[in-house]
C-alpha cells in the first residue's frame, strides 16, 4: 500500500493538467505515492494530454490509476469518485488546474502526521493566481497555527491543494448533494483530530476572477445546509449554529439569484443564530440591528 494517494479531479483543464501532474511527479520523498486522475468526461483536450504526459514520464515510486468518465458526474460526485479510490494510508489533494510548488511538500506533511497522532490533517499557505488579471498574492498571511473543528466554521484558512489527511478519517457514506464539498471534508477530518496549518506556501491555486457569485442560485447554495446534518453523525458537540449562520450567510452572498423561500429561511436562520450567539440584552438588539440591515443588502437578488 502506498503512503499516501494524491487525489486530482479535471474538467476541461488542457492548458493547466500537465502542470498539475508534474508538480506531483516532481516531488521527493522516500515512500510510494498512488496518484488517482478522475476525468470528468472533459470536452476539451484534457484526456489527450493526459494519456501523452502518463505515455512519457514514469517514477518508481509513482503509480497512476486514471479515469477517463464517458459521462459526467458533475464535480463534486467526481470529487468523491476519486476520493473513494484512494488506498494510502494519508490523502493529499490537487485539482487539476493547482499545482504544487513545493517539491517536498509530501514528505514534510507526511512527517508531521506519523510523529503527532493527535492531528488528523495538515495544510499550509498557497499563492492565489488571478486567471484574468495575473495578479498574485498569499491565500492568508503566513503563521502557524493550530485549528479545531469549531475554528474552522466560518472561514476557508487554507486552499484544498494544501490539503493532506488521513484516510481512515474519510467516510464512504460522504455525501454528493452538498455544493461545498471541501468544505464538508474540512470539517469532517476534523470531527476527528485537530488540523495543523504551516505558513509556507507548497501550492498555486488559480482563482477565476469570474467568481460563484456570477452563476450560482440560491438553489444550489442552499444544499450547504445539508452539511449540518452530516457531521452531526461523526461530532454532536461542534457550534451547530454558527455553521448554520455561516451557510445562511453565503446564500445570501454568493448566489446570483435567491427565490423568496430561499431569502426568507436565510435571513430568518442568519438573524436568529446571530442573535443566540450575542451574550446580553443589549448585544442580542444590537445582533438583530446588523442582521436586519446586512439583509437589506441583498434585497435586489430577490428572484420573485
Amino acid at each position: 500500500m502506498a503512503m499516501v494517494s494524491v487525489c486530482m479531479i479535471t474538467y476541461n483543464h488542457q492548458d493547466y493538467i500537465e502542470e498539475a501532474l508534474q508538480s506531483i511527479f516532481k516531488q521527493e520523498c522516500d515512500f510510494d505515492i498512488e496518484l488517482i486522475v478522475s476525468n470528468d468526461c472533459s470536452t476539451d483536450q484534457t484526456h489527450q494530454v493526459i494519456s501523452e504526459f502518463l505515455k512519457n514520464n514514469t517514477k518508481t515510486n509513482i503509480k497512476v490509476n486514471y479515469f477517463n468518465h464517458t459521462k459526467n458526474l458533475g464535480i463534486t460526485s467526481n470529487f468523491v469518485y476519486a476520493l473513494k479510490q484512494c488506498n494510502g494510508k494519508y490523502i493529499a489533494i490537487c485539482e487539476g488546474d493547482d499545482y504544487w510548488v513545493d517539491i517536498l511538500k509530501l514528505q514534510k506533511q507526511i512527517d508531521f502526521l506519523e510523529k503527532n497522532n493527535s492531528f488528523s490533517a495538515i495544510a499550509s499557505n498557497s499563492l492565489v493566481i488571478h486567471e484574468n488579471t495575473e495578479k498574485e498574492h498569499l491565500f492568508r498571511e503566513p503563521i502557524e497555527k493550530v485549528f479545531s473543528i469549531n475554528e474552522l466554521l466560518e472561514a476557508r484558512h487554507f486552499h484544498t491543494a494544501t490539503f493532506l489527511f488521513k484516510r481512515e478519517f474519510f467516510k464512504n457514506d460522504f455525501p454528493t448533494n452538498v455544493l461545498s464539498a471541501d468544505r464538508t471534508l474540512f470539517l469532517l477530518i476534523s470531527c476527528f483530530g485537530k488540523i495543523k496549518l504551516t505558513k509556507d506556501v507548497t501550492a498555486v491555486y488559480r482563482k477565476n476572477d469570474g467568481g460563484i457569485s456570477r452563476r450560482v442560485t440560491s438553489k444550489q447554495m442552499r444544499l450547504d445546509y445539508k452539511i449540518v446534518n452530516y457531521l452531526k453523525k461523526y461530532n454532536k458537540h461542534f457550534n451547530q449554529n454558527k455553521l448554520k449562520c455561516f451557510i445562511s450567510k453565503t446564500v445570501l452572498e454568493y448566489s446570483f439569484k435567491i427565490n423568496l423561500f430561499d431569502f426568507t429561511k436565510a435571513s430568518f436562520n442568519y438573524s436568529f443564530c446571530k442573535f443566540k450567539e450575542a451574550k446580553g440584552f443589549r448585544k442580542k438588539i444590537r445582533s438583530l440591528i446588523y442582521s436586519f440591515r446586512k439583509i437589506k443588502e441583498f434585497t435586489y437578488k430577490l428572484d420573485f
